[in-house]
């Protein structure tokens, strides 16, 4: 399909703006030819009569009237096989396209005229991504020839880019779990999320340093159309252009990034990064070797991040001028905002609190709050109980609470609402029960007044006392009982009327009283005998029934009965069995101060606890963190990093003092407040726990330990110096403990790739003797021979990720278990990496299934962009495989095999090592077959 655009003015006027050489070319190519996507909605994409529509198709109407070309617009094409032309000059230009180092090889561009960030979108229940780096391991789609494409290819080589014709063909595959996410232009997606139907099952979960400045773009050989063209856009009237952009641009995207906006982000972002050169200037003053430092403050950041991101409650992070810089995945599932709908807390307050007056006592309330804390010195906002709306409308009654930072404000919400609804339906009770009382001591008063119709009163009092569902009993003044109903039979565990003695009196020999605290209650502070005393209100205490053991907790309300005279008649009494009601209540209070996975108690506590030892001296602050974690998990999975967790907590319980408080502080962090201890006393104490630790192991993971504590010896020292003093040794000790651990670790998952499979450890042990014998051929110093040694033994160390079931099949795999095999090499470097020891040999195992072709994995590489140690390792790999026996296929012979390694020369493996191999491995004296 080709469709003409032809001036409609004559443009004298714009034609005395070019120069000669500009008002030649106009002369000598009136027609221009234009590639145009037929599929990139709303800046250029075709309707259904194959029409060319949207923004693009306007500038160049609005360019065709000013300059007097007539455009030929190409829009059959797909862009896989258009953009080829272009780049050729087969074609002239194109209409929206962001600038690149590759395409400015061929292309001209204009100045831009619109710009638009570039975004990742993934399925409704991904959380925050905060960087492009955390999409690894998983599979990225983006549209082929697009610059997305080429800035991940560049930028992001280890990504594993799944590459579609279009967005909609890009977000499908999102939709339907082929793809994690797209990374693509925010106007594009938000199109094209809205014409399909997908925005409640896809969303925006990050943001990507790439901004696309789309231009018009012209080949080479047709350069001075580029000025031409920079030119005729700036004479287009800015009404015209506001035109443009109202018709084809989403009025959300205009407001949800307006230009303040954008110079704020943009302020805030330098005043950030203003901070955090300043931060890194006086760490690298501190603490000497930069790259340790680095990697603790990325460790930390990890550790926060998954704090962050896992928590159980709503986490949002403000910064001092309201933003919200980031908010956790369970905020957004709580009440239902994605993490791009609010910016600013303003805009919370408006959503979450509909009533102004509520919304500006609130908003009073926690300003004052930070105001206080802050002239306190302290870091901790005392909780404020509000009612929020969540975006489908539902109430929540949240506790919101907040910890001041260096730079900012982590904002906690506690979700309390079941609470309330339980304390509100024990409050309506009561209410019911005082209603109930009045009711009884109403019919009373009647009965006394009126004393002729006695009988009839009679009747309505055991009508209404009968029917209530609490239970009311009258005494007289000897403790008689005049009056009990069915409630009370039940509430006394009575089978009949029968069962009951006929004083409150005789109740001391079938049942005991308790206080809250456990104390056993005297007689005349039951209720009953509280209201013959003259009392009136409302207590609760729990009863032991002697004859059965049954104990229950009860609400008891009651008063004195008196007549006209005052003189005392008895007492009625009301109560309620609220047992289950006071097991929830702690069972409440027990989830939110203890860790869900250990047991420990919380941070929540703790922090509370360290509040509470402000006005005490001495305590010591402890702190303990698991090294080579993250390595497990890495290695052996989560399931094994939990068990890690739960033995190290049982550990340090066991180990525990009466009086010593510890707590999970983080990811693999535990903290202890050692009350009334000194300096030495928790150095005996942390003897004792090392001892014990070095007893531990999980399967054949050994514990190990890094520790960090101060004491706090005067009133004038603020608590948080201490916790900092204390962080920063553990910090220090760390530096020196972790990566002997790491180190420890690699060899324990070695091993244990060994026992999984007979066959992979004699496999690795010949691939590590060939190794080593191609090197000393290839005339490398000695070390290196020793090098390329250890990194044959451990090229495989990655398939410890890989199913046990799948390592030691006998029969050929299925497609779906050779994706999982090809995954070892990432794996095994990420295993190396994290250890000061090996990681120089991380990136040879790597690479060492990459092809000399390009067509290996994981990334791809080819030529001399594959480290020599991973061609070396491909050789000795293949050669080991091919003379093997497998059960599935006969071993070759070794002539074979040298044949084949000869034959793949140039397309598989390196033809100068081939060289080499083939001229030596007749004196290679080790096994092979």
């Amino acid at each position: 399909m080709c469709t003409t655009l032809a001036a409609t003015d004559d443009g004298s006027t714009f034609l005395s703006r070019l120069d000669e050489s500009e008002k030649q070319f106009l002369a000598s190519h009136p027609i221009v030819t234009v590639l145009y996507d037929p599929a990139w909605a709303p800046l250029e994409y075709v309707d259904r009569d194959n029409n060319p529509v949207g923004m693009s198709k306007q500038y160049l109407d609005e360019i065709a009237s000013i300059t007097g070309l007539a455009f030929e617009i190409h829009g059959s094409m797909n862009w896989q096989q258009g953009y080829p032309k272009l780049l050729s000059g087969d074609i002239d230009m194109t209409t929206s396209l962001s600038p690149t180092a590759k395409r400015s090889e061929h292309l001209v561009f204009t100045d831009s005229y619109l710009t638009a960030p570039s975004v990742i979108v993934a399925q409704q229940d991904i959380g925050y991504i905060g960087s492009l780096d955390e999409l690894q391991g998983r599979k990225v789609a983006v549209v082929q020839g697009y610059s997305s494409e080429e800035w991940l290819r560049t930028d992001y080589p280890e990504l594993d880019l799944l590459l579609v014709d279009t967005v909609e063909q890009g977000l499908r595959m999102v939709q339907k779990g082929e793809a994690f996410c797209m990374v693509e232009n925010l106007l594009v997606i938000n199109h094209y999320s809205t014409i399909l139907g997908l925005n409640y099952e896809i969303k925006v979960v990050g943001s990507t340093p790439y901004v696309h400045a789309l231009s018009m773009a012209v080949h080479s050989s047709v350069a001075p159309l580029a000025s031409i063209l920079t030119k005729a856009i700036g004479a287009i009237p800015p009404a015209v252009r506001q035109g443009m952009y109202e018709n084809h641009l989403p009025s959300q995207y205009e407001k949800a990034i307006s230009p303040v906006t954008v110079r704020w982000l943009i302020a805030i972002t330098i005043f950030l990064i203003l901070i955090l050169v300043f931060w890194i200037w006086t760490l690298v003053r501190e603490i000497q070797g930069r790259e340790a430092a680095e990697k603790e403050r990325e460790e930390s950041r990890q550790k926060f991040e998954q704090l962050f991101a896992g928590a159980p409650m709503p986490l949002a992070l403000i910064d001092f001028d309201g933003c919200i810089l980031a908010v956790n995945q369970r905020w957004s599932a709580v009440f239902g905002f994605q993490d791009t709908c609010i910016t600013h807390v303003s805009d919370w307050y408006e959503q979450v609190y509909p009533d102004s007056a509520y919304r500006q006592a609130i908003r009073k309330q926690w300003d004052d709050s930070i105001g206080a804390a802050q002239a306190a010195k302290s870091s901790l906002i005392p909780p404020l109980e509000c009612i929020l709306q969540s975006q489908n409308g539902t109430w929540r009654t949240m506790e919101v609470s907040g910890t001041i930072l260096s730079d900012s404000i982590l904002v906690t919400c506690f979700d309390i609402t079941e609470r309330k609804l339980v304390f509100e339906e024990m409050k309506r009770l009561h209410r019911e029960a005082e209603h109930s009382r009045q009711v009884v001591l109403s019919a009373l008063e009647d009965q006394q007044l009126l004393h002729q119709s006695l009988s009839r009163s009679n009747a309505t009092l055991d009508a209404a006392i009968n029917s209530m569902i609490d239970a009311v009993f009258i005494i007289d003044v000897e403790s008689r009982f005049i009056l009990i109903n069915k409630a009370f039979l039940s509430y006394y565990r009575f089978a009949s009327r029968s069962e009951c003695p006929p004083s409150l009196a005789s109740f001391n020999s079938l049942f005991e009283a308790y206080q809250e605290n456990g104390k056993k209650l005297e007689t005349k502070k039951w209720s009953g005998f509280r209201a013959l005393q003259g009392e009136a209100g409302t207590t609760e205490y729990s009863v032991y029934k002697k004859a059965t053991g049954e104990r229950w907790v009860g609400s008891y309300s009651f008063a004195p009965i008196y007549d006209k005279a005052q003189t005392l008649l008895g007492a009625v009494v009301v109560c309620r069995d609220i047992t289950e009601e006071k097991a929830y209540e702690q069972k409440l209070l027990f989830q939110r101060n203890h860790d869900f996975l250990t047991g420990l108690y919380s941070r929540v506590y703790f922090e509370n606890a360290l509040k509470q030892a402000r006005t005490t001296v001495p305590f010591t602050l402890l702190i303990v963190d698991i090294n080579g974690l993250k390595l497990v998990n890495d290695s052996f999975g989560h399931e094994m990093g939990d068990a890690v967790l739960k033995k190290t907590a049982q550990l340090m319980r066991s180990v525990c003092d009466d009086g010593v408080v510890v707590a999970r502080y983080g990811g693999d962090e535990f903290v202890f407040l050692l009350a009334e201890k000194t300096a030495d006393e928790a150095e005996s104490f942390i003897h004792r726990l090392e001892d014990a630790a070095k007893q531990v192991a999980i399967e054949s993971f050994h514990l190990s330990l890094s520790y960090g504590y101060a004491t706090r010896t005067s009133l004038m020292e603020d608590v948080q110096q201490v916790m900092k003093r204390a962080e920063d040794m553990m910090n220090r000790n760390k530096l020196y403990e972790s990566s002997s651990a790491k180190n420890k670790s690699i060899g324990l998952v070695i091993n244990s790739l060994f026992a999984k499979s007979n066959r992979e450890s004699a496999h690795s042990k010949r691939v590590s003797s060939l190794c080593a014998f191609l090197a000393e051929q290839l005339g490398l110093p000695e070390r290196e021979v020793n090098r390329m040694r250890v990194a044959g033994l451990m090229h495989d160390i990655g398939k410890i990720g890989v199913d046990e079931a799948i390592l030691n099949k006998p029969d050929r795999l299925t497609a779906e278990e050779w994706e999982v095999m090809k995954r070892h090499p990432e794996i095994g470097y990420r295993i190396l990496s994290a250890s000061s020891e090996f990681s120089d040999l991380s990136l040879a195992i790597l690479e060492h299934h990459e092809r000399w072709d390009g067509t290996g994995y994981p990334r791809g590489l080819s030529g001399e962009q594959i480290s020599k140690q991973a061609r070396i390792i491909m050789i000795a790999d293949s050669y080991d495989a091919m003379t093997s026996e497998r059960s599935y296929k006969k071993p070759m012979t070794k002539d074979e095999a040298i044949e084949e390694i000869r034959t793949c020369a140039g397309t598989q493996y390196d033809p100068a090592i081939v060289k080499v191999f083939l001229s030596s491995i007749h004196q290679f004296g080790g096994n092979s077959a």
